[in-house]
């Protein structure tokens, strides 16, 4: 027999501490659960088979926002309703029938069953689910309300799931006019071509307009791969300038100073980062930490940095609306809301509203961004059309006028 030490919830509710002697983890844990309580954590001795569940979770290596949504709210359901994490991971296995969220059940429940907490057997799909994802679990598990995470989780999920399908739908007709006018671009110099040729055949004359058109569509038809390579070149270029730190902090600062689009990517970079902010908060996460965790989720550097001086005020002693407001994080009706909750005790709460104001704000700005698009493509599509078009009739009335 081997002593065991363990951490275990009560009730569900209260974490408790305790030592239990048992042949192995798996016996162990059988023994806790007879006392009824449910096991958390126990450390087992050195060296001790862990089993080959590991093994399978490098099948694994990508789950859509719509399967972790899924995943996430049956797990809520199933532990709000008080069944225990082995049989809910079991019963997951049981009732998708998606291959890869029974995998993923299946592998966590053998890491439990083998003495790891919750947090610990999710910690392996740490690629597929982020480090926020992992840390809000971490902290629902040591306050004992891994259920109530798991809930504002789901709701954190389906938020990006509908921001991301109101950019989706904003941005289709836009995209459809882009698509439509690189296919004009595209067609219009073979189109021309071949009226041009039939034209010079013939003896006439072709403006300068036309002559200059026949050139690059001459070009376009004879080298239409350079343009491909070239295409692919300032791709691959791009992504590499976007590897190094230096030209992405530029680019961040430039992007900040842009009219329309910089109001947009400060408010889909707050959207995240606030809406972690209140679960994390909400899960009992240490402030410092939840600002580590929301800071994570934000992508422009320059807004990443203002958002770690902040913190770096908060570690002196200052409080959240302060270090805000110092570092210019958060516009200002957003920090009166915060400073507010902070005064009242009711944080959690502002940082909620506050997230339901950055939402309304980013569909404000992605129906003006959508507005602006789409006259433009129309101009820019008039423009090439019209060139053509003026191209076709000056060439067209000067084969006439040489005919007759």
């Amino acid at each position: 027999m081997t002593k065991f030490y363990y951490n275990a919830l009560k009730n569900n509710k209260e974490i408790i501490n305790g030592e239990i002697e048992a042949v192995d983890l798996r016996d162990a844990r059988v023994k806790i659960r007879e006392l009824g309580y449910l096991p958390t954590k126990i450390e087992k001795p050195e060296n001790f088979p862990c089993g080959n569940f590991v093994e399978d979770s490098a099948q694994i290596n990508y789950l859509s926002l719509r399967e972790k949504i899924f995943f996430t709210n049956e797990l809520h359901i199933l532990f709000a309703s008080g069944i225990p994490v082995i049989e809910a991971l079991s019963l997951m296995k049981t009732n998708t029938s998606n291959r890869k969220l029974k995998l993923i059940s299946d592998n966590i429940r053998e890491g439990i069953e083998n003495g790891q907490t919750f947090s610990q057997a999710i910690n392996k799909y740490s690629k597929i689910f982020g480090p926020v994802y992992i840390g809000l679990v971490l902290a629902g598990e040591c306050s004992g309300e891994l259920d109530k995470t798991l809930e504002r989780m789901t709701v954190l999920l389906r938020q990006q799931e509908e921001l991301k399908g109101k950019i989706i739908k904003s941005m289709t007709y836009p995209c459809f006019l882009i698509v439509l006018m690189i296919g004009l671009m595209t067609l219009m110099p073979f189109i021309l071509s071949k009226f041009l040729e039939v034209i010079t055949n013939s003896g006439g004359e072709l403006p300068l307009l036309a002559k200059s058109l026949l050139c690059f569509s001459s070009f376009m038809v004879r080298y239409w791969w350079l343009c491909l390579i070239a295409v692919a070149g300032g791709i691959y270029a791009l992504n590499t300038a976007f590897g190094t730190s230096e030209f992405k902090k530029k680019w961040d600062n430039f992007i900040l100073k842009v009219p329309v689009i910089s109001e947009f990517i400060q408010y889909i970079n707050l959207s995240d980062f606030i809406a972690v902010l209140h679960v994390s908060y909400e899960a009992g996460v240490p402030i410092l930490e939840c600002l580590n965790l929301a800071g994570s989720t934000v992508k422009n550097n320059v807004i990443k940095e203002q958002i770690n001086s902040a913190a770096d005020y908060v570690k002196t002693g200052n409080g959240l609306s302060d270090a805000f407001a110092r570092y210019n994080v958060v516009p200002g009706a957003l920090l009166t809301m915060i400073s507010t909750g902070e005064k009242s005790g009711q944080l959690g709460k502002m940082l909620k509203n506050a997230s339901n104001v950055i939402d309304k704000k980013l569909d404000m700005i992605i129906s003006t961004m959508a507005r602006l698009i789409e006259p433009t493509m129309i101009v820019i599509m008039g423009i090439v059309v019209g060139i053509f078009v003026i191209a076709f009739y000056q060439a067209y009335y000067g084969m006439l006028g040489t005919l007759f």
